[in-house]
């Protein structure tokens, strides 16, 4: 049953898209104009927006970033001015975007700016002689694809500008497409090629509109683009399940400690809201079992190479609910069991010429070779075995070499290895490296993905090296080498990492401590037994944080990791060092000299030893360690050059010491500890500082009196930092701060210098609970953002608020000492949020209609606001209005001036009598939500919300009836009106041509209430083909039910509850799709007619009149089935054939109870 929020589901391990919306237009129409307005109106809205401001100095070829990012977004907006197709290049990106909706969906958006769209369809008008001129200068091919892409995008139901209503035209732009993002699906390869097919034969294979559960391999060699065709039908199938989940790399993760329960909890986390997680195996395999066997469900499971991971995972098809699909992809065909695994799909290499243009693309930017290249690339494509992979990074490899030259002894190399495998090629690309970046390659490949570190961390610790990291890098995401996905977590193929692992163990493939750099743990653990350590090594990772674990049994100890120090000696070369949850015991003397990052999780020691030498380090990551003070004896070994110092989580920690001695540090994370109460006093000495983090230091009692050394810091964070009561009162000299974070601090006032901070974007102050007010000074802070009060005692806001000309986000949530807005607050143009939910603010200032620029505005609670000023017609820009728990009795006629308005909630509003005729004129209206009003009618203008597609008037208990104009409501898909006293649908109900879920439930009437005003159904009612949910428990439906019920149909949930009809239609057995049938306490039924076998779940429990039910055998898919108290019913005819059911109540069935037990028994025996 669906909820009345909807939720959204999270995927676990796959890639989202980078960019929302790709933005085509022709520059010199568009680009100072509509374009751009498009432009700011989007990035307003936090949409991601790719567009390319280098258009104007396009060189001959079209820029690899345009065809990346149009792969790499969710949909695309195409300005089609009169000079659109005077451009190649807009015609070039036309194609591509079309070709990647042909392939992907990807949504097109035509807005057709002083251009009639049949012009465009038809390239007439001013598009006639530009096209025309093309034809001149291109083949006809080319002329002819750009030509269709132009027919395709003029008859796409677009928006047609004009130039008085342009506002409306954007916003309206805006909202489909914040609706489609919300779908936004993991990223696939920048460009691709005979994916489609492959796409088609699996659809064929999962065959998704049937019943029953499905389980298909995908089996082909490494780098054949088993991934990427598993990524395609994930984004083409996510739409259609309740739940879903890609998870990556199996098999790495499952081949660490521990691996497989990480992985369970990675699908447990995806397909359920439940924050639960698990240690033990068989405790995974129970939770999963629990949570897929209630939903339909879409699973990718990518790159398994063992059973033992599909057994952990998704053991068994029994275990899933009615129409899931799993999709597992692998290279060994045997990791896929015939018990589980029904359909196989082998992913073949490239046809040639697919593989041609696949080349063509990374190498020349183009779908096939110029005359000159052309030979050439035939050769070299005839010896990369039409693997994907290999097309790619070779063909990356040669992107920038230009010389006919260059190209033949690329093809000579490539003869002269005899390609043995996939890897073989992409060496090829790593021997093109210089020196610098083949280290940099080799530190992601063998240590940092590993790590899944994020991209800013793997930056930090190439320049700990003396490495440009930024640069590298970038250069090795152009080469196809490594992506940076979101979040910025490094992420590197499988085949790609694998090559540059097996160059390192190529070092010496005997000896793992003659190699530059150590991953497996065995291999480091020998290495550190038998004291094998040696020169070579540069960088080792170890990390048994999956085996940490509470020791209460001091004897327990022993049992932990411990490595010993000695063979450190040695290994002089030392760049890197993970030995995270382990001991380290000997002399510290034998760290490197050389050392720059070192990285300790769980530090079992009280300090560090006098005999730590890191002279050099960069880096020191102690988190979650159980350091007391940071060097033993309390003394100062800070190293030099260190940049970045982590104690994150370091609960034991009371003091820092001085590191004013170091003259590189720029980070310092000393967030949760909490036993620190002061810190050195000549921290505010450290010049390079630029981001401090003191949040959760819960026992902070102050910071340094004198912190006039930090010029550079950009980030302070307090926040969480209890006890702290007061800032210094010189932090003139923070003159590059960015971000102030206090929130939930002691604080009761902010010191003068804050308010010279000229650069301050920021400041939290969310939860102060002893600031009760800020100085005027405020309104020195020009370069503010956001400012955030919620929950703190303010009991006014100085009248220079005002002056925050670039103030985009107000926040005063909770704030209930706070009962008045200046006047002032009209003078902040640029704020776009504005929230005072929970606050004791009485009314809102009549000035509130010059923020021209508020997008959100959320006000209520605690029956304090009384009316809405009239000057919130003015708010030209909002969008969405929140007004929850006030004493406004009525909205202001003006409201229906609000034509950005796509959303209006006022929940619990017990005061609320009417809403005006004027909302009428609110066209952008997609959702409205009342709740727990007095209204005893909505108004007859409600049917012009054209764009309506949520209405919900649940407990308003006086609303008697709707309104004939409801029917016009095109769009509505939810009607949500629990207990209200509606007892009858007006005529044109049945017009509601979308409407998917209508729940119209009455609370338990009680016995006393014998003259209940039954409920009547319009005859249109059955017109409502789309409706998916009905909901009418408790209503009174009485007598016989109209008898055509399989017009319904895609009814998928009924609910009639609590009801007084005696018989349900015969042609109940007609909806097809049904799964749920609930009749609880419908008292007078008696009799069950044939059903239709989509069943899964009926419950008729407490039908106490309940005589007969029809044969049930039909049922295949019914799973539960509930009875109880049903003390009539003689015998459940079919039972014995339900293979299906799971669950059986039937207690209280006095009548049949024998019956039931000898079906039962039947059902048992049978095969």
């Amino acid at each position: 049953m669906a909820g009345e929020d909807d939720a959204v589901s999270s995927t676990a391990g796959g890639f989202r898209l980078r960019w929302d919306v790709f933005l085509s237009f022709r520059g010199e129409d568009t680009r100072s104009t509509i374009t751009k307005n498009i432009y700011e109106e989007l990035e307003k809205r936090s949409v991601r927006v790719f567009r390319d401001d280098e258009g104007l100095n396009r060189g001959d070829e079209i820029a690899s970033s345009l065809l990346e990012a149009i792969e790499d977004s969710a949909a695309a907006i195409v300005v089609l001015s009169p000079r659109y197709a005077e451009s190649r290049w807009c015609l070039e990106e036309l194609a591509k975007i079309c070709e990647r909706s042909r392939r992907l969906h990807l949504m097109i958006l035509p807005v057709f700016y002083q251009v009639d769209p049949s012009d465009v369809r038809r390239q007439r008008g001013p598009f006639a002689e530009h096209f025309r001129a093309h034809e001149q200068e291109y083949e006809n091919a080319v002329v002819s694809r750009w030509r269709s892409a132009m027919a395709k995008v003029g008859g796409t139901a677009g928006y047609i500008f004009n130039a008085s209503k342009e506002a409306e035209l954007i916003q309206l732009l805006v909202k489909r497409v914040l609706t489609e993002i919300r779908k936004t699906p993991v990223g696939l390869a920048a460009y691709t090629v005979g994916l489609d097919s492959r796409v088609e034969d699996m659809m064929r294979l999962l065959d998704v509109r049937s019943k029953g559960i499905r389980v298909v391999g995908i089996h082909g060699m490494g780098g054949v683009g088993k991934t990427t065709l598993a990524k395609a039908l994930f984004n083409r199938l996510v739409g259609c399940f309740e739940c879903h989940s890609f998870i990556s790399n199996v098999r790495e993760i499952s081949a660490e400690h521990e691996g497989l329960v990480s992985l369970q909890n990675r699908l447990i986390g995806s397909l359920s809201s439940n924050t639960m997680s698990v240690n033990e195996l068989n405790t995974g395999i129970s939770a999963i079992k629990a949570i897929v066997y209630e939903k339909r469900v879409l699973i990718v499971l990518d790159d398994v190479d063992n059973v033992n991971q599909l057994n952990a995972l998704v053991g068994s098809r029994q275990w899933f609910y009615e129409g899931s699909r799993i999709i597992v992809t692998t290279r060994d065909k045997e990791a896929l069991p015939s018990h589980l695994v029904n359909e196989l799909y082998e992913v073949r290499e490239l046809h040639f010429s697919q593989a041609l243009q696949l080349f063509s693309y990374h190498a020349l930017r183009r779908e096939k070779p110029t005359d000159t290249f052309l030979t050439l690339s035939e050769q070299i494509v005839s010896l990369t075995s039409g693997l994907p992979l290999a097309l790619e990074v070779f063909g990356s490899y040669l992107f920038d070499k230009r010389r006919i030259e260059e190209w033949r002894d690329a093809l000579q190399k490539l003869k002269q290895i005899r390609l043995r495998n996939l890897q073989d090629v992409l060496k090829i690309s790593y021997d093109a490296l210089d020196e610098q970046e083949k280290c940099i390659f080799l530190d992601i490949a063998c240590l940092f993905v590993t790590m899944n570190m994020r991209r800013e961390d793997a930056i930090d610790i190439l320049k700990g090296c003396g490495f440009n990291g930024e640069i590298a890098i970038a250069d090795l995401v152009a080469k196809s080498l490594i992506k940076v996905y979101e979040d910025s977590i490094l992420w590197m193929h499988d085949q790609v990492k694998d090559m540059g692992r097996q160059i390192v163990t190529e070092e010496n493939v005997v000896d793992p401590g003659m190699r530059s750099r150590l991953w497996d743990r065995d291999e480091i653990l020998n290495v550190f037994k038998d004291d094998k350590g040696t020169r070579s090594i540069q960088g080792i990772v170890l990390d048994f944080e999956s085996m940490k674990r509470p020791v209460k049994d001091p004897s327990e100890k022993k049992r932990q990791v411990t490595i010993f120090s000695e063979p450190l000696r040695a290994m002089v070369n030392l760049r890197l060092l993970q030995i995270n949850y382990l001991n380290l015991e000997g002399h510290f003397k034998f760290l490197p000299a050389e050392l720059k990052w070192l990285q300790w999780k769980g530090c079992p020691l009280n300090s560090l030893p006098s005999d730590f030498p890191p002279r050099q380090l960069a880096v020191l990551d102690l988190s979650r360690s159980k350091i007391e003070h940071l060097w033993h004896g309390g003394g100062n070994k800070v190293a030099e050059k260190l940049m970045l110092l982590n104690l994150y989580g370091c609960f034991n920690i009371t003091t820092i010491p001085d590191l004013s001695g170091n003259r590189a540090l720029e980070k310092l994370i000393l967030e949760r500890c909490s036993k620190l109460t002061t810190l050195h006093a000549l921290i505010g000495n450290l010049h390079t500082l630029v981001h401090l983090n003191l949040r959760d230091c819960e026992n902070l009692i102050e910071l340094p009196s004198d912190v006039s050394g930090l010029t550079k810091l950009e980030n302070l964070i307090l926040s969480g930092c209890l006890q702290l009561k007061e800032l210094p009162s010189n932090m003139d000299s923070m003159v590059s701060l960015k971000e102030l974070l206090l929130d939930g601090t002691a604080v009761k006032s902010l010191p003068e210098s804050i308010f010279r901070f000229s650069k301050l974007e920021k400041l939290s102050l969310n939860q102060c609970k002893h600031l009760k007010g800020l100085p005027e000074l405020i309104g020195k802070l020009h370069s503010l953002r956001e400012i955030s009060l919620n929950d703190s005692a303010l009991e006014k806001l100085p009248v220079s608020f005002g002056y925050l000309a670039n103030l985009e986000k107000l926040s005063l949530l909770w704030c209930k000492s706070l009962t008045t807005i200046p006047d002032s607050i009209g003078n902040l143009s640029s704020l776009m949020e504005f929230h005072t939910y929970g606050s004791g603010i009485k009314e809102l200032p009549v000035s509130i209609d010059s923020l021209s620029n508020l997008k959100e505005l959320s006000t209520g609670h605690g029956q304090i606001l009384s009316r809405l000023p009239d000057s919130i017609g003015g708010l030209n820009s909002l969008v969405v209005l929140k007004i929850d728990q006030t004493l406004i009795t009525e909205l202001p006629h003006e409201i229906g001036a609000l034509k950005s308005l796509e959303k209006l909630e006022m929940r619990k509003c017990g005061f609320l009598r009417s809403l005006p005729e004027s909302i009428g004129s609110m066209r952008a209206l997609t959702t409205i939500v009342i709740t727990e009003a007095d209204i005893t009618e909505l108004p007859e203008s409600i049917g012009k919300l054209e764009n309506l597609t949520m209405l919900q008037l649940n407990k308003c208990k006086h609303l008697c009836k709707l309104p004939a104009s409801i029917g016009q409501l095109n769009s509505l898909h939810r009607l949500l009106m629990v207990e209200t006293a509606v007892t009858e649908l007006p005529e044109s109900f049945g017009m509601l041509s979308s409407l998917m879920v209508l729940n119209m439930g009455k609370k338990h009437p009680n016995r006393e209430d014998t003259e209940e005003i039954k409920f009547i159904l319009p005859t249109s009612f059955s017109n409502l083909s789309l409706l998916c949910e009905l909901h009418a428990g408790a209503c009174n439906i009485s007598g016989k039910i109209a008898d055509d019920f399989e017009k319904l149909s895609s009814l998928e949930v009924l609910n009639l509850g609590r009801n007084n009809f005696y018989s349900l239609p015969a042609s109940l057995r007609g909806l097809s799709l049904l799964r749920k049938l609930l009749l609880p306490h419908c008292k007078k039924l008696k009799a069950l007619p044939p059903l239709p076998p989509s069943l899964e779940e009926v419950d008729a429990a407490n039908c106490t009149s309940l005589e007969s039910i029809s044969d049930i055998s039909n049922l295949e898919n019914l799973a539960m089935l509930n009875l109880t108290s049903c003390e009539k019913v003689v015998d459940i005819p079919g039972l014995e054939c339900l293979k299906s059911l799971v669950r059986l109540y039937a207690s209280g069935c006095t009548a049949c109870s024998s019956a039931i037990k000898k079906r039962l028994a039947k059902l048992y025996e049978s095969p």
